[in-house]
C-alpha cells in the first residue's frame, strides 16, 4: 500500500476501464466495477460459458472468470499485456480470491501457476500477464508460486487468428513440460491466464499439469468471452 501511495504522488492513478481518475488506493472506478460485474449472466458454474464448453473434454476442474472481454475491457486488456498499469490483474484476483473464499475452494489450492509465454516474447514484452496474475494470486492466497512448470513453443501462428478447431491443434504443439521442474505430485494446481476464450490453451496446459501428476487444476481468469460470438467471429 506504501509503495503505492507513494508511486501515484508520481503518477496518476487511472481507472484501467475508462481512464477517470482514482484515489491512490483504487483499483476500478464505482461506476465500472459495476459494470463488469457478471453474476447476472447465470454463466456455468463449470466452464464459464453462457454456451457450454463439452465438459467431458475438459482437464480443469472449472474455470473462473471476474468480466467478459467485450468493449472497454478488451483496450484495459491490451494495456496489461503491454504493461502499462496492472490494475485490472489485481482487481480480478482480488475479486476471484473472495469468490474462492466463499465457496471453499481456497482451501484446496496448493500451488499457483500460470499459462507460460514464449521467452523471447516475454523478453521484448518484459512481461507476462498470466505471470503477474499468478503473483498477484499467490500473495493474496498465501500459497505458493511456481512458474516454471510449463514452456511454450513458438509456432508463428497467433492464437486469436485462429478457428476453434485450429486453436486446439496449435495449443496442443505449442505448450510442454519444462525437463527440470518442481514436483507437483498429489497437488491442487491454480492456473491463471487473462483471456478465457474456446478453452484450448487452458485445457492443453491443464492436462499436461495433471500428466505431471497434479491431482487437480482450477483456472482464473480476468475475462472470458461470449462462446458463441466466438463460434461466428471465429475468433482463446
Amino acid at each position: 500500500m506504501m509503495l503505492r501511495r507513494a508511486a501515484n504522488i508520481i503518477w496518476t492513478n487511472e481507472c484501467p476501464v475508462c481512464h477517470k481518475l482514482l484515489e491512490w488506493d483504487e483499483l476500478l472506478c464505482e461506476d465500472c466495477s459495476n459494470k463488469l460485474d457478471i453474476t447476472d449472466l447465470k454463466l456455468c458454474p463449470i466452464c464459464s460459458k453462457q454456451t457450454c464448453l463439452d465438459h467431458t473434454a475438459l482437464k480443469f476442474s472449472r474455470v473462473y472468470a471476474q468480466c467478459l472481454y467485450e468493449d472497454s475491457v478488451v483496450n484495459a486488456i491490451y494495456d496489461l499485456k503491454n504493461g502499462l498499469t496492472l490494475n485490472l490483474a489485481e482487481y480480478a484476483a482480488a475479486e476471484l480470491c473472495k469468490q474462492m473464499k466463499e465457496d471453499g475452494t481456497l482451501r484446496q489450492i496448493d500451488i499457483v501457476t500460470s499459462v507460460p509465454m514464449h521467452f523471447l516474447k516475454k523478453q521484448d514484452k518484459n512481461i507476462n500477464d498470466a505471470d503477474k496474475m499468478a503473483k498477484m494470486f499467490s500473495r493474496t492466497l498465501g500459497k505458493p508460486c511456481e512458474l516454471k512448470l510449463l514452456g511454450k513453443k513458438r509456432t508463428g501462428t497467433a492464437q486469436h487468428r485462429l478457428t476453434a478447431a485450429e486453436r486446439k491443434l496449435n495449443a496442443e504443439k505449442s505448450f510442454y513440460i519444462l525437463p527440470k521442474h518442481k514436483d507437483i505430485t498429489g497437488k491442487t494446481l491454480l492456473l491463471c491466464d487473462d483471456v478465457y476464450t474456446t478453452g484450448s490453451t487452458l485445457n492443453t496446459c491443464a492436462g499436461l499439469l495433471l500428466e505431471m501428476g497434479a491431482s487437480e487444476v482450477i483456472c482464473a481468469v480476468i475475462a472470458t468471452t461470449r462462446l458463441e460470438h466466438e463460434r461466428n467471429k471465429n475468433t482463446d
